[in-house]
């Protein structure tokens, strides 16, 4: 099963790299082929094999030499880990459910790539994941999963969706009265507000805790290394991600350890 996904999870970072290259640009994902940005030479099926590829042709163009960036066999590795990771961790749920589980995570790599470019987070990114949302919600409904979503399953999301949305709303709204610029974008609040479908509003804290943290810690070492200054604007949908996946895998772990501790 984890060597399935995991090749699955190559295949589908190849796919990952073209939409996170052509979603922002607004260019159709199934025409012009796939081909090199350079030469505009149309890529063969040798061209295109996840990871090998990039490693016989020594990371560059087959035909023009030309570098290809690093973010491609990246994101294809991340995909790959992701996709065996999540197969590892919901293994207990039923086939139908673990569908839209890969879709999250996968929409949120492309996500996070594409915010760290373009500090942009595209709507149909979003409408995706609201529609596997949906779909995973259903699918929770009939099965009963009570260990990711806790019971009065639809009462839990709907208010996951509102607890998800809302402080980064609340947030962006105070830094542009009090600073005069924003905090947040609305592509940030939009993905907490999907979030919560898959997570419902317990689990979109523990998202928050851990994103927040990550988001934190990396903003402290980019000020301490001198390679930004306060008040320079970060992508921040990476470490949203970040703590949204961690709070599916880990988060009922960690919320019954703190119970537990608190007790």
């Amino acid at each position: 099963m984890y060597i399935f996904m995991g090749l699955l999870g190559l295949c589908f970072g190849s796919f990952a790299n073209v939409l996170i290259y052509r979603v922002p640009r607004k260019i159709s994902v199934i025409f012009p082929p796939s081909h090199c940005t350079f030469c505009k030479k149309r890529l063969s099926f040798l061209d295109l094999l996840p990871i090998i590829s990039y490693m016989a042709f020594l990371g560059k163009c087959r035909y023009c030499k030309t570098t290809i960036n690093k973010r491609y066999p990246i994101i294809e590795v991340l995909c790959a880990v992701l996709f065996a990771a999540n197969a590892h961790f919901t293994s207990s749920l039923s086939t139908f459910s673990i569908i839209p589980l890969t879709i999250l995570v996968f929409v949120l790599l492309c996500i996070s790539a594409i915010d760290y470019e373009t500090q942009t987070i595209p709507d149909i990114f979003v409408i995706i994941l609201a529609i596997s949302g949906i779909f995973w919600v259903m699918a929770a409904e009939i099965w009963q999963f009570s260990h990711i979503l806790y019971n009065q399953i639809w009462q839990n999301v709907t208010i996951g969706m509102l607890t998800g949305a809302l402080p980064l709303f609340i947030i962006d709204r105070l830094t542009l009265i009090l600073l005069k610029k924003d905090g947040f974008g609305y592509g940030d609040v939009k993905l907490m507000g999907v979030a919560g479908l898959f997570l419902g509003w317990q689990l979109i804290l523990v998202a928050y805790l851990f994103a927040f943290a990550a988001g934190g810690i990396f903003g402290a070492f980019l000020l301490i290394t001198h390679r930004a200054k306060q008040g320079d604007y970060i992508a921040f949908a990476p470490f949203l991600s970040v703590g949204i996946v961690l709070a599916l895998w880990f988060g009922k772990i960690f919320i019954n350890f703190y119970s537990i501790s608190t007790y």
